[in-house]
Parts: structure tokens; sequence; C-alpha cells
């Protein structure tokens, strides 16, 4: 763990304890993938999928299970990963075979990583983009944003500027709204609501 350890919010615990329960399971991987067809600016598009992954930094936690229970920190950002199987007979099917591997696959909390980047090369101008990141660092709005700051990172990359607008927020900023909310007269009102 390479950055302050801070407890799990309210909505991580959930989580966290439900995969503890079942650690073979991977309910809780989120993905999506996207179809590339076209011309591609490799070096345009990684720059922008680690850009996006290091601002969204929820997709660089880390986790363990401490004495006091669960904590989180930051580690690295995952980066692009490039699969070339053009050669393959099927090249698409091979890529939706390996989305459809990965995300059968556990996250390994303890050990990360709890998301990748995946771009598959299927032939000369044809891509599949995979993500797949832990529940507890995203859900399906937060992909949507995701992908949408890739893309206007690359469609500012590929028009020589070097910014593609708003980055993500602090994940800081998360953390104290929680911190704020679990001190607060409204979560104890939010319990005592669910325990009746």
């Amino acid at each position: 763990m390479s950055g302050q350890a801070r407890p799990l919010t309210e909505a991580q615990s959930g989580l966290w304890y439900s995969q503890a329960l079942d650690p073979a399971n991977p309910i809780f991987n989120t993905g999506q993938y996207v179809e590339l067809s076209g011309p591609l600016d490799l070096d345009a598009f990684r720059r922008a999928v680690d850009r996006a992954s290091a601002e969204a930094e929820a997709l660089s936690l880390v986790f363990r299970d401490g004495p006091d229970g669960p904590v989180q920190a930051l580690g690295s950002a995952p980066r692009l990963s490039l699969v070339d199987l053009s050669a393959e007979d099927a090249p698409e099917v091979a890529a939706r075979a390996a989305i459809t591997a990965a995300m059968k696959t556990p996250a390994d909390l303890a050990r990360g990583p709890i998301a990748a980047q995946t771009l598959y090369r299927t032939g000369p101008d044809r891509h599949v983009w995979s993500q797949q990141v832990h529940h507890l660092a995203n859900d399906g709005y937060g992909m949507v944003m995701l992908t949408r700051r890739v893309a206007d990172l690359y469609a500012a990359f590929r028009a020589g500027e070097a910014d593609g607008g708003r980055p993500f927020g602090a994940l800081e900023t998360v953390w104290a709204e929680d911190d704020e909310y679990r001190a607060s007269a409204r979560r104890e009102q939010d319990r005592a609501w669910w325990m009746e």
C-alpha cells in the first residue's frame, strides 16, 4: 500500500464484506467493451487512456484487511495493455472470449489490480477496447464517465492540444464527504429508518 490508508466508505463496506464471503465470485466486476472501427492513433489513444486512468484515482485503489477492519489507499494507476489478435482466424471472437474470461475472473482485493484497460487489435483498422473495474472503485455510470473522458482526451491529443477539458476530481473529496456523513445526524436518522 503506497498511499495513506483510509477506512472504506459506507458504500464500499457492504461490497467488501460481500466479496469476502465469496472471494471466488466475479459478480462485482463491472466492465464494458467498445469496438473501434477505422484508423486509430495508437499513441494518442494510449495517452488518453493512461491519463484518464490516472485522473480517476479510484482505479488505482489497493485494499487490505487491517486490525481495525479493511482499509484502502492509492496505488498505481492501471495502464493500457495492447493485445494483438489480428493473426487469429476469428480475431473478434478471440477478443470477446478474452474479455469474457477476464470478467469471469474475480479480482483479488488483497493483491490487485482492481482495474484493467486492454486494447485488442483485431485487424488493420479494427480494435476492441475493454475496461474492467471492481465495483468497489466504479459503477456503470462511472464507466460511462471514464469512456467520455478518454474520448475527450483522445480528440484533444489528435488536435495537438495538451488538455481535453475538465479532469476528474480528487478522491479525497469523496472521502471527505463520507467522513462528514458518518459524523452527521442524517446518518443516524438513516440508520434508524433502515433498522425500523
